[in-house]
Protein backbone atom coordinates (compact mmCIF):
# COMPACT_ATOMS: atom_id res chain seq x y z
CA UNK A 1 0.00 0.00 0.00
CA UNK A 2 2.94 2.38 0.36
CA UNK A 3 3.95 1.66 -3.01
CA UNK A 4 0.57 2.05 -4.15
CA UNK A 5 0.66 5.85 -2.00
CA UNK A 6 3.68 7.15 -3.78
CA UNK A 7 2.73 6.69 -6.89
CA UNK A 8 -0.40 8.19 -6.74
CA UNK A 9 1.65 10.97 -5.09
CA UNK A 10 3.54 11.18 -7.81
CA UNK A 11 0.90 11.06 -10.40
CA UNK A 12 -1.14 13.93 -8.84
CA UNK A 13 2.07 15.98 -8.98
CA UNK A 14 2.51 15.16 -12.48
CA UNK A 15 -1.18 16.40 -12.97
CA UNK A 16 -0.77 20.00 -10.56
CA UNK A 17 2.00 21.02 -12.92
CA UNK A 18 0.36 20.27 -16.40
CA UNK A 19 -2.61 21.86 -15.06
CA UNK A 20 0.29 24.94 -14.71
CA UNK A 21 1.22 24.28 -18.42
CA UNK A 22 -2.97 24.23 -19.65
CA UNK A 23 -3.54 27.25 -17.43
CA UNK A 24 -0.68 29.16 -18.83
CA UNK A 25 -2.23 28.22 -22.13
CA UNK A 26 -5.28 29.50 -21.59
CA UNK A 27 -4.57 32.67 -20.20
CA UNK A 28 -2.18 33.74 -23.13
CA UNK A 29 -5.02 32.85 -25.46
CA UNK A 30 -5.52 36.19 -26.36
CA UNK A 31 -1.63 37.07 -26.59
CA UNK A 32 -1.05 38.30 -29.79
CA UNK A 33 1.91 35.81 -31.26
CA UNK A 34 1.96 33.47 -28.18
CA UNK A 35 2.82 29.90 -29.07
CA UNK A 36 1.09 27.09 -26.77
CA UNK A 37 3.41 24.73 -24.81
CA UNK A 38 3.06 20.61 -24.24
CA UNK A 39 4.54 19.17 -21.46
CA UNK A 40 7.02 15.71 -22.50
CA UNK A 41 5.99 12.58 -19.74
CA UNK A 42 8.90 10.31 -18.65
CA UNK A 43 8.48 6.89 -16.48
CA UNK A 44 9.91 7.09 -13.16
CA UNK A 45 12.21 3.92 -11.73
CA UNK A 46 11.00 0.66 -11.92
CA UNK A 47 11.23 -2.15 -9.69
CA UNK A 48 11.90 -5.58 -11.12
CA UNK A 49 9.74 -8.04 -8.79
CA UNK A 50 10.10 -11.97 -8.90
CA UNK A 51 7.35 -13.93 -10.63
CA UNK A 52 5.43 -17.30 -9.58
CA UNK A 53 7.82 -19.73 -8.14
CA UNK A 54 9.28 -21.63 -11.42
CA UNK A 55 7.57 -19.15 -13.75
CA UNK A 56 10.24 -18.36 -16.18
CA UNK A 57 9.12 -14.05 -16.37
CA UNK A 58 10.31 -11.01 -14.88
CA UNK A 59 7.86 -8.48 -13.80
CA UNK A 60 8.08 -4.70 -13.26
CA UNK A 61 6.36 -2.48 -10.91
CA UNK A 62 6.27 1.49 -12.31
CA UNK A 63 6.16 4.28 -9.98
CA UNK A 64 4.26 6.53 -12.02
CA UNK A 65 5.64 9.20 -14.26
CA UNK A 66 6.89 13.04 -14.22
CA UNK A 67 6.95 16.13 -16.63
CA UNK A 68 10.83 15.87 -18.00
CA UNK A 69 10.48 18.67 -20.49
CA UNK A 70 8.06 21.13 -21.24
CA UNK A 71 8.07 22.03 -25.28
CA UNK A 72 6.88 25.01 -27.56
CA UNK A 73 4.49 24.39 -30.23
CA UNK A 74 5.91 26.84 -32.94
CA UNK A 75 2.39 26.44 -35.51
CA UNK A 76 1.66 29.23 -37.26
CA UNK A 77 -1.39 31.26 -36.00
CA UNK A 78 -4.30 32.71 -37.99
CA UNK A 79 -3.43 36.96 -38.66
CA UNK A 80 -6.10 39.01 -38.03
CA UNK A 81 -6.60 42.84 -39.28
CA UNK A 82 -6.15 45.48 -37.07
CA UNK A 83 -5.13 48.46 -39.13
CA UNK A 84 -2.54 49.89 -36.47
CA UNK A 85 0.44 51.07 -38.43
CA UNK A 86 2.60 49.63 -35.43
CA UNK A 87 1.51 45.68 -35.80
CA UNK A 88 3.03 43.08 -38.25
CA UNK A 89 2.52 39.60 -38.40
CA UNK A 90 5.47 36.88 -40.02
CA UNK A 91 3.23 34.97 -42.58
CA UNK A 92 5.37 31.28 -42.43
CA UNK A 93 8.78 30.65 -40.06
CA UNK A 94 10.96 33.30 -38.88
CA UNK A 95 11.01 35.92 -35.51
CA UNK A 96 11.28 39.11 -34.99
CA UNK A 97 14.40 40.30 -33.15
CA UNK A 98 14.17 42.56 -30.28
CA UNK A 99 17.62 44.04 -29.09
CA UNK A 100 18.26 44.38 -25.12
CA UNK A 101 21.19 45.84 -22.89
CA UNK A 102 22.71 42.19 -22.53
CA UNK A 103 21.13 39.98 -24.99
CA UNK A 104 18.94 39.62 -28.24
CA UNK A 105 15.67 38.01 -27.81
CA UNK A 106 12.94 37.23 -30.33
CA UNK A 107 9.46 37.19 -30.33
CA UNK A 108 6.65 36.75 -32.77
CA UNK A 109 4.40 39.23 -31.03
CA UNK A 110 4.34 42.11 -33.30
CA UNK A 111 2.73 44.88 -31.50
CA UNK A 112 5.56 47.34 -31.32
CA UNK A 113 5.18 50.82 -30.10
CA UNK A 114 7.26 53.99 -31.27
CA UNK A 115 9.43 55.05 -28.69
CA UNK A 116 11.42 58.73 -27.82
CA UNK A 117 14.27 57.76 -26.81
CA UNK A 118 17.63 60.74 -26.76
CA UNK A 119 15.67 62.73 -29.32
CA UNK A 120 15.01 59.61 -31.69
CA UNK A 121 12.47 57.19 -32.61
CA UNK A 122 12.66 53.79 -32.28
CA UNK A 123 10.16 51.41 -33.05
CA UNK A 124 10.00 48.67 -29.41
CA UNK A 125 9.14 46.15 -28.16
CA UNK A 126 8.42 44.94 -24.03
CA UNK A 127 11.35 47.78 -23.62
CA UNK A 128 13.33 46.56 -26.39
CA UNK A 129 14.94 47.94 -29.89
CA UNK A 130 13.18 46.35 -32.60
CA UNK A 131 15.81 45.15 -35.06
CA UNK A 132 15.80 45.81 -38.85
CA UNK A 133 17.07 43.54 -41.59
CA UNK A 134 20.55 44.84 -41.02
CA UNK A 135 20.38 43.51 -37.03
CA UNK A 136 20.37 47.20 -36.48
CA UNK A 137 18.03 49.29 -33.98
CA UNK A 138 14.89 50.54 -36.26
CA UNK A 139 14.63 54.86 -36.01
CA UNK A 140 11.75 56.38 -37.62
CA UNK A 141 12.53 60.14 -38.71
CA UNK A 142 8.39 60.45 -38.44
CA UNK A 143 5.96 58.26 -37.78
CA UNK A 144 5.19 58.23 -41.21
CA UNK A 145 7.80 56.20 -41.94
CA UNK A 146 6.45 52.70 -40.32
CA UNK A 147 4.86 52.48 -43.84
CA UNK A 148 8.44 51.62 -45.13
CA UNK A 149 9.58 50.05 -42.50
CA UNK A 150 11.42 47.12 -43.20
CA UNK A 151 11.62 44.56 -39.94
CA UNK A 152 14.03 42.07 -40.32
CA UNK A 153 12.90 38.52 -39.49
CA UNK A 154 15.02 35.95 -38.25
CA UNK A 155 15.26 31.88 -38.76
CA UNK A 156 17.03 29.54 -36.50
CA UNK A 157 18.75 26.08 -37.46
CA UNK A 158 16.66 24.59 -34.38
CA UNK A 159 13.48 26.51 -32.59
CA UNK A 160 14.41 24.01 -29.78
CA UNK A 161 17.03 26.08 -28.61
CA UNK A 162 15.08 28.84 -27.71
CA UNK A 163 13.56 29.11 -24.58
CA UNK A 164 10.72 31.03 -22.99
CA UNK A 165 11.90 34.56 -21.10
CA UNK A 166 8.10 35.83 -20.32
CA UNK A 167 6.76 39.03 -21.86
CA UNK A 168 6.04 36.67 -25.27
CA UNK A 169 9.92 37.13 -25.73
CA UNK A 170 12.19 33.71 -26.30
CA UNK A 171 15.98 33.80 -25.49
CA UNK A 172 18.54 31.54 -27.20
CA UNK A 173 19.80 28.38 -24.96
CA UNK A 174 22.36 26.97 -26.46
CA UNK A 175 25.45 29.73 -27.12
CA UNK A 176 26.10 27.58 -30.53
CA UNK A 177 22.83 28.00 -31.56
CA UNK A 178 22.86 29.90 -35.11
CA UNK A 179 20.07 32.26 -37.22
CA UNK A 180 19.88 33.37 -40.36
CA UNK A 181 17.81 36.56 -41.96
CA UNK A 182 15.09 35.76 -44.51
CA UNK A 183 12.70 37.20 -46.61
CA UNK A 184 9.73 36.70 -45.02
CA UNK A 185 6.38 37.78 -45.76
CA UNK A 186 4.72 40.66 -43.44
CA UNK A 187 1.67 41.82 -43.05
CA UNK A 188 1.67 45.64 -41.99
CA UNK A 189 -1.51 46.45 -40.12
CA UNK A 190 -1.83 42.73 -38.56
CA UNK A 191 -1.20 40.44 -35.73
CA UNK A 192 -0.89 36.98 -35.32
CA UNK A 193 -3.36 35.47 -32.96
CA UNK A 194 -1.97 32.78 -30.41
CA UNK A 195 -2.08 29.53 -31.27
CA UNK A 196 -3.41 28.04 -28.56
CA UNK A 197 -7.39 26.09 -29.12
CA UNK A 198 -9.34 26.42 -26.46
CA UNK A 199 -11.81 23.55 -27.17
CA UNK A 200 -8.23 21.37 -27.01
CA UNK A 201 -7.29 23.07 -23.65
CA UNK A 202 -10.37 22.44 -22.05
CA UNK A 203 -10.54 18.60 -23.43
CA UNK A 204 -6.93 18.27 -21.71
CA UNK A 205 -8.61 20.09 -18.56
CA UNK A 206 -11.15 17.63 -18.07
CA UNK A 207 -8.91 14.48 -18.75
CA UNK A 208 -6.70 16.13 -15.94
CA UNK A 209 -9.57 16.42 -13.48
CA UNK A 210 -10.23 12.90 -13.56
CA UNK A 211 -6.59 11.87 -13.26
CA UNK A 212 -6.68 13.53 -10.74
CA UNK A 213 -9.76 12.83 -9.13
CA UNK A 214 -8.23 8.44 -9.50
CA UNK A 215 -4.64 9.77 -8.22
CA UNK A 216 -6.38 11.24 -5.08
CA UNK A 217 -9.36 8.16 -4.89
CA UNK A 218 -6.08 5.71 -4.41
CA UNK A 219 -3.95 7.99 -2.06
CA UNK A 220 -7.06 8.34 0.44
CA UNK A 221 -8.03 4.27 -0.24
CA UNK A 222 -3.89 3.45 0.58
CA UNK A 223 -3.97 5.64 3.66
CA UNK A 224 -6.97 4.09 5.20
CA UNK A 225 -6.18 0.47 3.91
CA UNK A 226 -2.50 1.77 6.44
CA UNK A 227 -4.31 2.67 9.11
CA UNK A 228 -6.76 -0.47 9.48
CA UNK A 229 -3.15 -2.82 9.18
CA UNK A 230 -1.63 -0.21 12.00
CA UNK A 231 -4.97 -1.03 14.35
CA UNK A 232 -4.71 -4.01 13.75
CA UNK A 233 -1.19 -4.79 14.81
CA UNK A 234 -1.95 -2.51 17.65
Amino acid sequence: MIKAYYTAANGAISNKNYLDVISNNMANIQTEGFKKSKPEFSDLIYTNMRGAEGANTELKSGSGSKISKIDVVFSQGIPYQTSVKTDFAILGEGFFAVQFEEENMFTRGGSFNITNIDDENYLTYQGGYVLNNQEEPIILENNDDIDNVEIGVFVLNNNGELEQAGNNLYRISNEDAEYNLVEAKVLKGYLEASNVEISDEMVKLIQLQRAFQLNSTVIQTADEIEQTINSLRG
